[in-house]
């Protein structure tokens, strides 16, 4: 069995070879085909060892805003509702403690999930 990761932050899909990546993901194929073997040409997958396969990078967030600690509940739910980047989104709940924002996040990254859909 071979292993290979997807160097895409994005899905990678290779019908051919019945396959289908999250970003950054690592797989085992019996064999390289054709298909994956372009793939790998082009840069999108690596072929790696059992060691490599465990050190899964995590995807990298933006930083928050620089002034967003500074605003007071109500600015931040504002700011909150007025977000269109998930990843951002995704940041600051990382790191928000006040309970009302949390529950601002959580209703806005679900939000933008259903606008994409």
């Amino acid at each position: 069995m071979i292993k290979i990761r997807n160097l895409t932050p994005g899905i990678l899909h290779i019908p051919a070879a019945k396959l289908r990546l999250q970003g950054n993901a690592v797989t085992g194929v019996p064999e390289i085909t054709p298909e994956i073997k372009k793939q790998i040409d082009a840069g999108r997958i690596a072929v790696v060892t059992d060691e490599e396969a465990a050190k899964a990078p995590a995807p990298k967030l933006p930083a928050p805003p620089a002034d967003y600690q500074k605003l007071d509940e109500a600015d931040a739910i504002e700011f909150v509702e007025d977000a269109t980047d998930p990843k951002v989104i995704q940041t600051i709940l990382q790191t928000e403690q006040r309970g009302s924002v949390i529950k601002a996040l959580k209703e806005r990254l679900k939000e933008i999930g259903d606008a994409r859909k």
